[in-house]
Order: structure tokens, then sequence, then C-alpha cells
């Protein structure tokens, strides 16, 4: 009878590398996202929101349609999915909220998870195309890890949900292999993949509907089945999408062709360590320096070099097999550079026409996110063309590379969550007033002269957040979508000041008459009697 000392040395590579993707992604988590409190915001604009919608959502009551909190746009409400909050963790966490500690937000837990899950979901994607060597799995786990459009994300919490992506290529393997459970749990998961963030959703899908692609090109009959499954995975999506109110929001906000991805932006090595004497990148446009973020690292980009010199049969053996895959990642190559193509600060193509989800896909930057990811699994299974010792060693050597050269993004990390906001007397008069009030009504409100992005921007998210840390409606918020219903007519201060109503005016707005006002921190401040 076996111990249980020889199961684990017999145990699979699979099991090996996910113990070891487990202990890295859980390292880097801890490390660089502090936990010593489950309650403080992060300090900048897009943490903000997300944070702000999910401290609301988690102090109100259950509404319908299900992720409503009256907290925002009070006293209509609003949805916490517009305000990029991780619908999926806010609706789990809900029912336990009396068990939670004051104040509790989870956006900390959720961002050490997606860095536990990235490394892991590496390794199920490479063993789902095939690939049972430890060396290769482990290298896969770190250079997915290290990659550098994962670790520059991090300013967007619930973008930081690329292991999904990585799970979706899982699924791809497992359905051009013909696994039934395959076709049972594509629905499902892009269910959640929609409640962690629509853009990963998409990107999922296309994925995995390009397993269909691939057995149609191969002429097998099999490719029904999987178009069924991915039927009935947007029926699934559309249906939660209603009960939850996607619908009642504007379907795009503009920008397609603003935030792109600038051609030279994979391969050229920005907030690189290793080669950061490169100079840099002159973009066409200067959204491109961050929304089109997509440096595919060092490690990675050596690895591809190496496998075009060595194992280009391999690679191009590979881009048949999976016809659809290669396909859909080419089509995805020309969404992210958007209808007006740049290499650096030269313009190649303008059209005008827009192609379909682009108002929904409108930082069409992101969409070279599976690219990348693909590169990856193809890099690292045509390595098996050289020999054992060759490949292994080059696999490990890109590895660290990789790991080395993203030294610079761990640390902004790390320093970002570190810190944290400086209490001045303005803030401490703003709380005590925030306080006191039942509700805060900001003016101008978003979308009828606020400027988030002007020089008001701290001061408009210093409200946000401690009217939120108070749990304190708010007339107005910072949405990626604005209601379809909204109209700036019915958003204006009365004419009598209601009862227990803070007023705040920022910039050239000015009270209105019968007002007892004082300046906070350049904001116009008005208690009501």
């Amino acid at each position: 009878m076996k111990t249980f000392r020889d199961r684990v040395i017999k145990a699979p590579s699979l099991v090996w590398a996910v113990m070891v993707a487990l202990v890295l992604g859980s390292a880097e988590g801890i490390h660089l996202v502090s936990l010593d409190s489950l309650s403080r915001f992060p300090v900048f604009q897009d943490g903000i929101q997300a944070v702000a919608g999910q401290r609301y959502f988690l102090s109100d009551a259950w509404r319908w349609p299900l992720l409503d909190t009256r907290f925002l746009f009070a006293p209509n409400g609003a949805s916490v999915a517009m305000t990029d909050s991780t619908p999926l963790l806010l609706l789990l966490f809900k029912p336990f909220v009396s068990l939670l500690p004051a104040g509790f937000v989870p956006y900390r837990l959720w961002l050490v998870f997606c860095f536990i899950m990235q490394p892991i979901s590496a390794v199920l994607a490479l063993a789902s195309a095939g690939e049972r060597r430890f060396p290769a799995l482990i290298s896969g786990a770190l250079l997915a890890l290290c990659m550098p459009f994962f670790l520059g994300r991090i300013i967007h919490l619930s973008l930081m949900g690329q292991f999904l992506l990585l799970l979706a290529f899982a699924l791809y393997f497992s359905l051009v292999r013909i696994r039934t459970w395959a076709l049972i749990l594509t629905p499902p998961f892009l269910v959640v993949c929609l409640l962690i963030h629509p853009i990963l959703m998409l990107l999922s899908f296309g994925i995995i509907a390009s397993a269909s692609l691939t057995l149609l090109c191969g002429r097998q009959k099999e490719w029904r089945g999987i178009a069924c499954s991915c039927a009935a995975g947007v029926a699934m999506v559309l249906t939660v999408s209603g009960a939850l109110g996607y619908f009642r929001y504007a379907q795009g906000a503009g920008g397609y062709g603003l935030f792109s991805m600038n051609l030279l932006s994979p391969i050229w090595p920005m907030h690189s360590d290793l080669l950061g004497h490169f100079p840099e990148l002159h973009y066409g446009l200067q959204t491109q320096s961050f929304e089109g973020y997509a440096y595919l690292g060092t490690g990675l980009l050596v690895l591809l070099a190496c496998d075009m010199v060595f194992c280009r049969r391999a690679l191009l053996n590979a881009a048949r097999r999976h016809a659809g895959m290669s396909i859909f990642l080419g089509l995805l190559i020309l969404y992210a550079a958007s209808n007006t193509g740049y290499a650096g600060a030269y313009r190649l193509w303008h059209i005008s026409l827009s192609p379909p989800f682009s108002d929904v896909l409108r930082a069409s930057g992101r969409c070279f996110w599976p690219v990348g990811y693909g590169l990856l699994i193809a890099g690292i299974r045509s390595s098996r063309s050289l020999s054992w010792p060759v490949g292994n060693g080059m696999l490990i050597l890109c590895a660290l590379l990789q790991f080395l050269d993203t030294r610079s993004l761990r640390g902004q990390a790390h320093d970002l969550w570190k810190a944290d906001f400086p209490r001045t007397s303005d803030t401490q008069a703003l709380i005590g007033l925030i306080a006191s009030a039942r509700q805060v009504a900001l003016y101008p409100v978003a979308g009828c002269g606020l400027d988030l992005y002007g020089p008001d921007t701290d001061r408009i998210m210093t409200v946000f957040r401690l009217s939120a840390e108070q749990s304190r409606p708010i007339n107005t918020f910072y949405l990626s979508r604005s209601p379809k219903e909204f109209s700036c007519d019915h958003e204006m201060p009365p004419i009598e000041q209601k009862p227990g109503t803070l007023e705040i005016y920022v910039g050239e707005s000015q009270p209105l008459a019968r007002r007892h006002c004082r300046d906070v921190n350049q904001l116009k401040v008005c208690p009501s009697e």
C-alpha cells in the first residue's frame, strides 16, 4: 500500500506546478498589496471610484436591480457595476455584511486573489494545451505573473482579473479536444466574467468561441456543439445583464480610436529595468502610453525570438492547427490599434468606420491582452522542439529575465498600495461637516459641468471618498456610463436648501441665495440650517 510520502513524490508535474504557482502568487500579492487595513481607500482616482462603490453597496439594503444602491445619485440610485466595483465580489460578501468589520471593503483581498490566480491560471492553460514539463509550467506561471501589462493595470481593480483570459484559453484547448465538461462550464464561466468586468467577458467569449472556428476550419462537425454552448452563454449573459440593470445605462462613452494601442508598444521596452537605456517611445496619441500599454517583457520577447529562430516550424504548425485562434488574435491586434493606426509617432491609416462593440471596447488597447497571453502559451509550447536541457534552460532563463525586467513595476505597485491620504485641517473640517449632515449634494453634477479631470479633480474625489467613508448619500458620482434617463434639467440646486443636506460647490459654480457657506480647500461648503 502506497504511503502518503510515496503519493506526494509521484504526484503529476501539474499538481506540483499548481502548488508552486500558488506560493509564487501568494508571495507577490501579499508583498505588493498591504493587508494591514481592509477599510483604507486607495489614493488614486479610479481606485476611489471603485472602492466608494463597494462601500456604498455594502452599507445599503438590498435593492432591485441587485447592483443598485440609493447612496449614489441619491435619491434615484445607481448601479455599482458602473463604478467598476467588481460586482461578483460584492454579491458574495453582501449576505455576510453584519459579520464584517465596520468600513470593510474587499478590494485588497481581491487583488491578492488576482495575484494568486494569475500564475495558477497560466499553469492550467498550458496544461490544457498539452504541456507536462514541470520547468515549462513554472516558467509560464512566472512569465504571466510578471507580465508588464498585468502589473501596470493595478490601478484598475476589476481589470486585474486577467486570469480569466488565461482560464478562457484553458477552456479553448479543452473544447478543441472535445471535452464535455468544458461545454457545460462555458455559459456560467461567461457570467462570472461579466460580474467581474464586461470587457473581460467579451475577450473571454472571443477566445472560447475561437474553438468553434478552429474545428470548422478543420472540417470537424463538433464545432456545432461549441457554437451552441457559446450561444447558451450569450443568452445567460443577456439575462443576467437585464436582471442587474446593465441596460439602463448608455452603451458607450466615446473614445474608440483615442485609447488605442501603438503598434510598437508590445516590443518597445516601456517601464523596463533591463532595457531602460532605450529611448522613450514617441506616441502618436498621448493616451496610447497608458491604455495602449502592451509591453510583453524582455523575458517573453527573448523566448519568442529564440522560437522564431530555432522553433519556426513548430510555431507555424501551431498557428495552422489552431487556425480559429490565429484569426481571432490577428483581428484583436487590428482592433487594439483601432481605426487610426500608429507606429510610434507615424500614422499608418485612418478609417472613419467603427467596428462592432466599439462603444463597449472604446479603450481598444486592452484588446491586445489575449494576444500577449496567446504568445506566452505559443512560445512555451514551441520550445518542445529543442532538446530537454536546452529548452528547459531557455525557459527558466526567460522567466528570470521577465522577473528582473519588472522590478520597477512591482516597486510602483508596492508604493501605491502602501500610500495613505494626508490628514490636513481642510480634510478634518470636511469630515466633520459631512458627518453632521444626512446627505451630500455636489454642484455641478457629473455630466453637467463637473470636470472630473481638471484642476479640481483631487477636491472632487476627496468629497466622494469622505462621503462614502461615512455612508452619506450623494447626488452625483463618477460613473463609467451615464444613466439613459439622466437629464441636467433635473440636477440643479433647489431654491430652498433641503434640511440635513450639505451642499458643496466646485470651481466657478456659485451657491444660491440664502445659503450660509464657508470656503474649505477652495470648495464652497454650505451646511443646512
